[in-house]
């Protein structure tokens, strides 16, 4: 009989040994170091369910196109059966029979080699759709990576505007005390400091969601925050966007996609169109005759030709119906060029507004930095009220918000260009 502690011992070397095994999804993911942006977009494309399934789509694909190409190899069988006729005979017919059959389509009219056309085609469109899976989830990571460190930012500067109005709530007490400055003095110092403690609030459970999205996209379940770097501010020089739209057109998945698309319709065009005239059929096997068989062994060639004289309009049918796909499908590849074209322009025009946001931003806090120095000079000097303290700390505190936002803002704008112009990033 097992003891307790034997027992005891036996589920804790098991729960051991089982911690692998719940670890593995995070196994790829680095924690001995910040994360860069490539880190955390390595491990979503490795790890989300929806890159998985795009390629368990492209493993379907491939299978279907191996069955399409069965169609052109020999099928061997083997077969057993019993015979018994009733009557009191030696017949060598009586009894269990075994036999080994191999037979072959030779030429099928060409319905094999458009189902294997036409699963081809299939196979090339879930191709693009795991390039557009890929480039999806890139520019989300990438999205809620920035955000993060946007909603960081934004909360760091919360807390230095706290500090800063600590401090100057501390400075106007002690002009109070010395005698220098009126007891009211003090209050819009302690309204501006509530406000900031109140804007650190909002900005601090900002920066948790924040966190929580990045780890979302990445295919990470909710956890602690990540450890990622900062990086340097992108450089202002963009091509024209002509040459935006030209790489667009040229390395979109969506365009692949619909090449392959418009191959797959007219493959099922093709094959309706067999099924309207005569097909000529040409086949042979060979079968062995095994253990108690009649025969030893015999082959056979058949040659035929058939041809559907009635199905009620069902092949015709079948026919103007692929047709249309056919043109359906290239009526939606010239709008979807079009609506690249538009995703381009608006992607360009967003970055071209997010640098030239960016550059204002930056000329803002240097005036609003100088402001708020020549405020806090005026005051001690005797020469200001506590009220234009607050108005240029305010001033300094949203100028260095509109920086933040405008910067992440222009990283992420850069993103969904390059995603525009179907470049990978990753």
């Amino acid at each position: 009989m097992v003891s307790k502690k034997g027992l005891l011992a036996g589920l804790m070397f098991a729960l051991v040994c089982a911690a692998p095994l719940f670890a593995s999804d995070a196994a790829n993911l680095p924690s001995d170091r910040t994360l860069s942006l490539s880190d955390c977009i390595g491990y979503a494309l490795a790890h989300h369910g929806s890159v998985l399934s795009a390629k368990q789509d492209i493993k379907s694909g491939s299978a279907n196109t191996t069955q399409a190409r069965a169609g052109y190899m020999p099928k061997l069988s083997v077969g057993s059966y019993y015979n018994n006729n009733g009557q009191n005979t030696n017949s060598s017919y009586d009894g269990i029979q075994h036999s080994l059959q191999i037979t072959e389509t030779l030429y099928d009219g060409g319905r094999t080699q458009t189902a294997i056309r036409q699963a081809k085609s299939n196979e090339q469109v879930l191709a693009t759709q795991l390039d557009l899976a890929q480039q999806d989830r890139a520019l989300k990571v990438t999205e809620a990576y920035f955000g993060a460190l946007k909603a960081k930012h934004l909360a760091d500067i919360a807390l230095q505007t706290v500090t800063q109005s600590e401090e100057q709530l501390k400075l106007i007490k002690a002009r109070i005390d010395a005698g220098d400055a009126a007891q009211v003095d003090v209050f819009p110092v302690e309204v501006q400091l509530a406000n900031a403690r109140l804007t650190k609030i909002q900005r601090d459970n900002n920066a948790r969601m924040a966190w929580n999205s990045l780890r979302n996209t990445m295919g990470l379940p909710n956890g602690p925050e990540l450890k990622i770097e900062d990086v340097q501010e992108p450089s202002a020089n963009t091509p024209s966007l002509e040459n935006c739209i030209e790489s667009a057109l040229a390395n979109r998945p969506e365009v692949a996609k619909t090449s392959a698309q418009i191959e797959s319709a007219e493959a099922a065009l093709a094959q309706a169109r067999i099924e309207t005239l005569p097909v000529p059929t040409v086949g042979a096997s060979y079968g062995i005759g095994l253990g108690g068989a009649s025969y030893s062994n015999q082959w056979s060639v058949g040659i035929g030709l058939s041809l559907n004289l009635f199905d009620g309009g069902a092949a015709k049918a079948a026919v103007d119906s692929n047709k249309a796909k056919v043109d359906s499908v290239k009526l939606l590849t010239e709008q979807m060029k079009k609506d690249i074209t538009t995703d381009v322009e608006q992607s360009y025009l967003n970055l071209t507004s997010s640098l030239e946001q960016l550059t204002a931003s930056k000329s803002n806090v240097t005036l609003a930095q100088k402001n708020l120095e020549v405020a806090k000079a005026k005051y001690q000097q005797g020469l200001a009220i506590p009220l234009e303290i607050t108005t240029a700390q305010t001033s300094y505190s949203e100028a260095l918000a509109n920086n933040a936002q405008s910067l992440y803002n222009s990283y992420i704008a850069r993103a969904q260009l390059d995603k525009a112009m179907g470049k990978k990033g990753y």
